[in-house]
């Protein structure tokens, strides 16, 4: 088969992935089907709208250039349908990474008819302020979200450049970056804002140092090398549509998670392998495409973790029973995968049950460590410092005045509750 008609089967696929989500998206809008997140109208077959949304960017492009170029009218009616759908269905979902994956994958795409390298310096000038006025727009809005992006890159780089060689397994990601962030805050480096907006993620939000902590620094320097060369082999080659989708797939790739969903990443390799089989080589583009097939073979194959939910919340079950010493044999197996600071609250008040009030205060700072905005693991503490077998009134004195004067990120009444314990304890002690 000639590498054209592979091309056009592998758009044909693409277009497939787009329009099956795009339709259970505007059902999902309409309410004649339920979303996968109670939280949002739209997800499609995702479960957040945010990795939704940068899968329909990715076949934008492709909508875009058929649309206003294709001389096939069924082409040409697919292009403008799947356009408009893009249209009306990524802004309802405000993912800032999907718009900006649809304008540089929009302009890549139609970058022969829009002559940008005719334009005077003047309209180059005003495209760059309107750029970085559109860029300074989208970061206000979710100004916070933004900040906590930030963080956690500036947090998954330190992790990668401290990693082994060959990473610490897709599974161990979150763990490493949880370890990574202790030790950030622990050193005293974190700001006001990102104190306000750290957080637990399960991902980095960046597949580049997803990868870089997972398989290691070299891997993540293939990917970006394997990317790049797909991008300018089609721009070279003046497929266009596949260049776009390919500038697309870095940017989403850059600042969202579609590695986590076996869909996504089928998507990406269909683009990737596009991309670099309008190669004029009869060895580079082959190869190179088939190179990405078996790489996502094996990623697909190994890229599995495990159910941290469900063992967190067997362990749980066996705080509350009293078997505390099996409840820890679950919470210390599930460090290496996991950020999520409760892990160490509930290994902290297991460790105090069992009389090793060390043990409890250790795991305790390392959760104040890793999300310093929370407040139960210092109410942990000054009830700790409470303890006849632990007493330390000028510590729980401490925690006292830290619960009532740190600024919480969400209010609720379990928070009101430490605050009267607080009041009570300092209204005893002072």
């Amino acid at each position: 088969m000639k590498k054209s008609n592979i091309r056009i089967l592998l758009m044909v696929m693409l277009y497939c992935i787009g329009l099956r989500e795009a339709v259970t998206g505007v059902l999902q809008l309409l309410g004649l089907a339920e979303s996968l997140n109670a939280s949002y109208s739209v997800t499609g077959s995702f479960y957040n709208p945010g990795p939704y949304a940068c899968c329909l960017a990715l076949v934008f492009p492709f909508a875009l250039r058929d649309a206003n170029l294709s001389d096939n009218k069924l082409q040409k009616l697919t292009g403008w349908t799947m356009a408009l759908l893009c249209a009306i269905l990524i802004p309802v979902t405000m993912s800032r990474t999907a718009i900006a994956a649809c304008g540089i994958g929009g302009i890549i795409a139609m970058s022969d008819r829009l002559n940008l390298r005719r334009l005077s310096k003047g309209r180059l000038l005003a495209l760059g302020i309107m750029c970085v006025i559109i860029a300074g727009g989208i970061y206000i809005v979710k100004k916070n979200s933004a900040d906590g992006r930030l963080l956690m890159w500036k947090v998954a780089v330190q992790a990668a450049m401290e990693v082994p060689l060959t990473g610490v397994r897709w599974s161990d990601v979150a763990g490493t970056y949880g370890e990574a962030q202790e030790q950030y805050f622990a050193s005293g480096k974190g700001s006001e804002q990102e104190i306000m907006v750290a957080d637990a993620p399960e991902y980095v939000f960046n597949e580049y140092l997803q990868i870089a902590i997972a398989y290691g620094p070299l891997a993540a320097a293939g990917v970006i090398v394997m990317i790049a060369g797909a991008l300018m082999t089609a721009i070279n080659n003046k497929v266009y549509d596949f260049a776009g989708s390919s500038a697309g797939a870095a940017v989403v790739m850059f600042a969202s998670y579609p590695l986590q969903f076996p869909l996504f990443v089928i998507a990406i390799t269909l683009v990737l392998s596009g991309a670099w089989l309008s190669s004029a080589s009869r060895i580079i583009g082959p190869a190179s495409a088939g190179i990405i097939v078996v790489f996502t073979c094996l990623f697909l194959s190994n890229n599995a973790t495990g159910d941290v939910r469900s063992d967190f919340a067997v362990a749980h079950n066996l705080h509350r029973a009293h078997n505390y010493r099996k409840s820890n044999n679950l919470l210390l197996g599930m460090l290496p995968h996991s950020a999520d600071p409760m892990i160490l609250n509930i290994i902290a008040k297991n460790y105090r049950a069992l009389g090793q009030p060390d043990s409890a205060e250790h795991y305790l700072q390392k959760s104040v460590n890793r999300c310093p905005n929370r407040l139960y693991p210092h109410y942990l503490l000054m009830q700790l410092y409470g303890d006849s077998t632990f007493f330390n009134p000028v510590r729980q004195r401490q925690e006292a005045r830290l619960i009532l004067n740190t600024r919480e990120k969400i209010h609720s009444r379990a928070i009101e509750e430490m605050r009267e314990e607080a009041n009570e304890i300092l209204g005893v002690e002072e």
